[in-house]
């Protein structure tokens, strides 16, 4: 018993001293400045990432505005400050009135540039005859192409169009009915989805840190359109439907993404009375199309003959 208590004394004895004799030994400390270099090395692009994240945020007209840009909304009210309602500037006055309340402007500019964007579509639906997918297809396209950023868009957009294609090909093989056919291609779609943002995640091809799944649902559901085009019509309607789709879609982005567009029609939110008159008298344009007169040349001269 003796014999045990002196060897736990001898062990405590010699563990208590090799500590206090490890203590003793230098250890060798980096020097200061060469890991503040590195970290400054590591945060710069941390910190372009961040501008860029926050110049995206002040063009993303499907979120509320930060409280600079809130600032910069109200000082524009002194160009055209309205104190009472009139005849023609009761929209202004309540435009401005729901926005020092509490509206985001973002949201009134996007309700009010909405019409601009159908019009368009009207137009080069009825009056040049090209075609598109329905009339929301091109309007929600260039609302998600704001909300992810062209790059992102692009990637997500040709991602999506690839798994159509493919699902497309897939499923031209298998003899089951469309609708069970359509969520196979859902699901094709959704996989190819999650696989590049992935590896845009991965190798930085686009900052996806602030990408909601409501515009990649908008995106699906574009595809979920084309495959059903291909599906009823096939594929060259189906490419040529989809080009004049997004070619729509890529113009809304530019007329929402111009900062004087988004001023004027704050300030003067009056002016979407006109496309009143306007789509009545596009509505009752009977004629030929654009693209009607060269496919119909040859009946033309036959017929003046």
């Amino acid at each position: 018993m003796k014999r045990k208590i002196f060897a736990l004394f001898l062990a405590t004895f010699s563990v208590v001293f090799s500590g206090q004799s490890f203590a003793q030994i230098p250890i060798n400390v980096l020097p200061t400045p060469l890991i503040s270099t590195e970290s400054g090395e590591l945060a710069t692009p941390s910190a372009e990432q961040q501008k860029e994240l926050e110049k995206r945020k002040e063009e993303d007209l499907t979120k509320p505005e930060e409280e600079k840009a809130k600032k910069e909304f109200l000082a524009l009210f002194s160009k055209r400050q309205i104190n009472d309602p009139g005849l023609t500037d009761f929209m202004g006055f309540f435009v401005q009135y729901a926005v020092r309340n509490g509206i985001p402007a973002n949201t009134i500019i996007l309700i009010l540039l909405l019409p601009f964007l159908a019009t368009m579509v009207v137009f080069v639906r009825n009056i040049l005859g090209f075609p598109t997918l329905e009339m929301l297809v091109p309007i929600a396209l260039a609302i998600t192409l704001v909300a992810t950023g062209p790059e992102a868009g692009a990637i997500l957009l040709s991602t999506i169009l690839l798994a159509s294609i493919i699902a497309r090909y897939i499923l031209k093989r298998i003899r089951i009915m469309q609708l069970p056919k359509m969520a196979i291609s859902m699901l094709i779609v959704s996989v190819f989805v999650f696989v590049s943002l992935v590896t845009s995640a991965s190798f930085g091809l686009i900052s996806i840190t602030q990408l909601s799944f409501f515009p990649v649902l908008l995106l699906i559901l574009l595809s979920d359109k084309i495959v059903g085009l291909q599906l009823s019509r096939g594929t060259k309607p189906a490419i040529v439907v989809t080009f004049f789709t997004l070619l729509l879609g890529s113009i809304g982005y530019a007329i929402l993404s111009i900062e004087f567009i988004r001023g004027y029609i704050l300030l003067y939110p009056e002016i979407i009375l006109v496309l009143l008159p306007l789509n009545i008298v596009l509505g009752r344009y009977f004629g030929l199309r654009l693209t009607e007169y060269k496919r119909f040349a040859e009946l033309r001269r036959y017929v003046s003959q």
